[in-house]
């Protein structure tokens, strides 16, 4: 699956508009991660997790704290897949497990759920000193899906 064709389905997820333009500034490298304002000399680009710069495809993607959040929403719908290099690449994965159209829409809502609350994990750490488990994600993400 191209670019182009992610960006088509993701307008077509029946999960909240701001959800929804959140991934679209998202697969564009367009929200404000740490590398991303380092880039226009605002911070200094260190991970919030400490372990690495805080690109868009560490923090939703390669992260130890994110990626465990993703193994256990895949433990609870009984999936398996490696976690790819890009966001793209896992959203086609994630597309391609649902077979019939309803599911995969539904896969769509779940995919667009953890992508949110891993962004407002990520902002309770920054802007408030707070830290969740990753049961509690995972809880929070069955619970928005």
């Amino acid at each position: 699956m191209d670019e182009k064709r992610v960006f088509e389905y993701i307008w077509k997820s029946k999960a909240p508009l701001k959800v929804v333009a959140f991934v679209w500034k998202l697969l564009h490298d367009r929200i404000p991660t740490r590398c991303n304002l380092a880039r226009h000399n605002c911070i200094s680009p260190e991970a919030t997790c400490g372990s690495a710069e805080e690109s868009t495809n560490h923090l939703f993607l390669h992260c130890s704290f994110t990626a465990s959040v993703w193994v256990n929403v895949m433990r609870w719908l009984d999936f398996t897949f490696i976690t790819p290099a890009n966001l793209f690449v896992y959203w086609e994965c994630w597309s391609n497990e649902g077979g019939r159209k309803k599911i995969r829409k539904g896969l769509w809502i779940i995919w667009h759920a953890t992508i949110w609350v891993i962004w407002q994990a990520r902002n309770h750490i920054i802007f408030r000193n707070e830290t969740k488990q990753v049961d509690e994600l995972v809880s929070e993400i069955i619970v928005l899906s």
